[in-house]
């Protein structure tokens, strides 16, 4: 390899190196893993390994992947030794070929035969278990490829059966030969700053902490994340005497009215003195045109909102545009890349510590806690949604320092007093 010198991190090598024929990594966040494998890739294509397939979970992954990746390498060969085909995804770097698929596309990787496989971000991919036993396992046998699955962990099981991810990563533990398991953690990485981690690592749940950090497979995922005595802070708050720092809205979408739908539900927070107050609350089965209005209604009817919450996908796309072109409501469209159980993990050390103050009064309140304290095994989730978005966009805002440990606050309820959102409202 004299065109280049591709240097990989320690424990890259380590793996790399390695001759297990299947090799299953379970890592932390930004181990590097993704890079790793594309400078694998690389080097495998320059000694002349073909064809080579990559497996990730959408295309827009795949195009980042590239460019971020595997574009700066690539650059400094010579001229005319490769090109991407963008459109069909598809690499050729001297002889060889490295074909880019998706596993939203399954159709498109079954048919081919491989020497090497890579799956990126398993924890999702093997999700769909047909994908792997119909499609990319077969194509094995062809060259005998040499498999190499990797990710952040999504748990032992998904959908209440073991999760494929963790079956393949339990039997390279159990082989260690042919099949080999590895298990790498955020600190593998030498290239990120040890404080940076220690402050994120403060930031997360425990379960949270082990899946994003430690690459661990966790059971905790499967059971209630939400712990009923943190919602038992309750408040009674004269918001004529303490100023308010901020008001916001958060939105959870459905469009259809139908009984079988989920509902649509808007949480309003006010942060006020270092705390986190849920000040209203409404839910309801809208079809899109009764949805804009009532966005509006809620909006104007609650003085001083800063700003709406609205994730960027699915249903809440229709209602970001739709709202950004009729009105003036200041709206924040959230991204998110994570799934919903992530989401709620990262906003548990709010509640465990006693920052968020529920209003016993509000309209749904006990759908709130019942969902709260089943989640993720509750029917609906339709208040967690919105709370988690709010408040971990509201904790930036937050005059506290992280901690490690839970801290156990005392049951404070100085009576029920009257719904503090209808103070607004009058």
């Amino acid at each position: 390899m004299s065109e280049l010198e591709l240097t990989y991190l320690p424990k890259q090598s380590e793996l790399f190196d390695d001759p297990a024929k299947f090799k299953v990594v379970a890592k932390g966040r930004r181990f590097g893993l993704t890079r790793g494998m594309a400078l694998h890739v690389i080097e495998k294509c320059i000694d002349g390994e073909s064809p080579i397939l990559w497996v990730d979970t959408v295309n827009s992954n795949i195009e980042r992947y590239f460019d971020r990746y595997f574009m700066p390498v690539l650059k400094n060969l010579p001229k005319g030794t490769w090109k991407y085909n963008r459109q069909k995804n598809e690499l050729k770097l001297y002889n060889s070929i490295v074909d880019f698929r998706t596993a939203e596309s399954p159709e498109n990787i079954e048919g081919f035969g491989y020497k090497i496989i890579i799956i990126n971000e398993a924890g999702i991919v093997l999700k769909n278990r047909r994908l792997w036993e119909e499609s990319i396992r077969p194509m094995v046998l062809d060259f005998g490829a040499n498999v190499l699955i990797g990710g952040t962990p999504k748990g032992k099981k998904h959908k209440g059966v073991p999760h494929l991810f963790y079956e393949l990563f339990e039997r390279g533990k159990a082989d260690g030969v042919r099949w080999k398991a590895f298990n790498y953690s955020t600190y593998d990485n030498p290239l990120l700053k040890r404080v940076d981690i220690d402050e994120l690592v403060s930031e997360v749940s425990p379960a949270l902490r082990d899946q994003e950090i430690w690459g661990k497979f966790v059971d905790t995922f499967s059971k209630g994340i939400i712990r009923k005595e943190w919602l038992q802070h309750l408040y009674r708050f004269d918001f004529r005497s303490k100023p308010i720092t901020k008001i916001i809205q958060s939105w959870d979408t459905a469009f259809k009215a139908k009984e079988e739908n989920d509902y649509s539900c808007c949480q309003t927070y006010a942060i006020v003195e270092n705390e986190i107050l849920l000040i209203h609350q409404w839910m309801g089965k809208l079809e899109f045109p009764e949805l804009k209005k009532k966005f509006v209604e809620l909006y104007y009817a609650i003085p001083g909102v800063d700003l709406v919450l609205i994730e960027d996908k699915a249903s809440g796309q229709s209602l970001i545009q739709e709202m950004q072109r009729e009105t003036i409501i200041p709206i924040e469209a959230i991204k998110v890349d994570s799934d919903k159980v992530s989401r709620v993990h990262l906003i548990t050390p709010l509640l465990a510590k006693g920052i968020v103050k529920l209003n016993p009064d509000l309209d749904f309140m006990s759908e709130l806690l019942d969902q709260a304290e089943d989640f993720p095994n509750a029917l609906h989730d339709d208040c967690i949604d919105p709370m988690s978005q709010a408040l971990q966009y509201l904790k930036q805002f937050l005059n506290i320092k992280s901690n490690n440990d839970f801290i156990d606050y005392p049951l404070d309820v100085l009576g029920l007093a009257q719904s503090y959102a209808s103070k607004f409202l009058n």
